[in-house]
């Protein structure tokens, strides 16, 4: 890829010939696409964008970048204390001779050209690329905040963010990547990332989706790790009407790591879909997943994990489960955890399990004077806690807040 403009005209051209994704293809059979191509956007004016109320902003995550419907906001970001060495920015003011491998990375995997649909729609329709650039041995110890909010006034709006983070060699770092609504604005947010994790290096990212229930949101990530990296993953989702995660992780140098923790939650008729990849395409690599999904009313949640131990990965070490809490009887889970091991001399495991709220459980707290909304409470928190553990306070109160409307 020789610049962004040849980029999308690539995309756009592949576009052309790529299906709309429906249920007869495999990796959306599962997924009613319908209400989302329903929704009847229309153009925003740039100039009256609002800024990012304060409620969303954390305290414990001094750097902040925000983009309103795509577009960056001034006013509502704060990157005055990031190290000098760090880059965090538009492509456009990149160091020039680093560009080709930004551009190259954004080509790859679930986030790229062969990403299917939704990334290429992304990639067709990207106005910038933010750029996160950590260099070599630097530690930050301070998550990073980036957050992508929606906003519209009448019809729905849809934009497309494109995030690349390039972790340097021994590099440590904490992203917070935060996709949101202003008030309860319809938009369909299309984001993309790519992560490449240099050898040796550590990166934290979480990513949260908190956008309003008439809103829609996918995301398509891809993440190429080097040797003896270690990438922590965690995904809280329990907004929108339909959300779909994509993840893809290469574990592409020996000794490299990875942990995957997720938590969908759906009410009344939402969907929620968490698809994820894990490679192991080099020996001695070790990678564990733990997605939990938490469903109640009519909503639907829907997890495929496949786990893939590629040809000379030995000693490969892997474990996947999902674990599902269904709150009422017309709640729905499809759960498909895959192995596909090809080559020996590997520890691999992988399961599910589908539960409702214990009744023994509900009776011993009722029996020392807790009331049962109190303890389904208290035992729908417990079941999540260790997903949600580390939270902002800010997101951990909204995210009660969520729990308690539905219990």
């Amino acid at each position: 890829m020789k610049n962004l403009k040849s980029g999308k005209k690539v995309s756009r051209n592949v576009l052309v010939n790529t299906p709309i994704p429906s249920n007869k293809d495999e990796s959306w059979r599962l997924t009613p696409l319908s209400k989302l191509y329903e929704m009847d956007f229309s153009q925003f004016d740039a100039n009256k964008l609002p800024e990012l109320p304060e409620e969303f902003f954390i305290s414990s995550a001094p750097f902040r970048i925000v983009y309103v419907n795509g577009i960056y906001s001034e006013k509502s970001s704060d990157l005055k204390n990031l190290p000098e060495n760090v880059f965090l920015g538009s492509l456009k003011n990149f160091d020039e001779e680093k560009k080709e491998e930004i551009l190259n990375l954004l080509s790859k995997g679930e986030s790229g050209i062969d990403g299917g649909f939704f990334p290429l729609l992304n990639m067709s329709c990207l106005q910038d690329v933010l750029v996160l650039n950590i260099p070599e041995g630097c530690v930050i110890s301070d998550p990073i905040h980036v957050i992508f909010a929606g906003f519209s006034e009448k019809k729905s709006v849809n934009f497309s963010p494109r995030l690349v983070v390039m972790a340097g060699s021994g590099s440590n770092c904490s992203i917070i990547e935060h996709h949101l609504s202003i008030n309860e604005s319809k938009h369909f947010d299309n984001s993309a990332t790519s992560v490449l994790l240099g050898k040796n290096s550590k990166l934290n990212f979480t990513l949260l989706n908190e956008i309003s229930e008439s809103s829609s949101k996918i995301s398509s990530i891809h993440v190429n790790s080097q040797k003896e990296s270690f990438f922590n993953f965690k995904s809280i989702s329990f907004g929108g009407f339909l959300s779909r995660i994509s993840l893809g992780i290469d574990m592409n140098g020996i000794g490299s790591l990875c942990k995957v923790n997720g938590l969908t939650i759906a009410k009344e008729s939402q969907i929620s879909d968490f698809h994820s990849r894990i490679s192991h395409n080099f020996p001695k690599c070790q990678s564990s997943q733990l997605q939990k999904n938490l469903i109640t009313g009519k909503g639907h949640g829907i997890f495929a994990g496949k786990i893939q131990v590629q040809h000379g990965a030995f000693e490969t070490e892997s474990d996947q489960l999902s674990k599902t809490l269904l709150l009422s009887s017309k709640a729905k889970i499809d759960a498909l955890p895959i192995l596909e091991i090809n080559n020996e001399n590997v520890k691999c495991t992988h399961g599910s399990t589908v539960s409702d709220l214990d009744e023994n459980q509900i009776f011993y707290f009722q029996s020392r004077g807790i009331e049962l909304e109190k303890a389904r409470y208290l035992l729908t928190i417990g079941f999540v806690e260790e997903i949600i553990e580390g939270l902002p306070e800010k997101v951990l109160k909204r995210f009660s807040n969520f729990i308690n409307s539905f219990l």
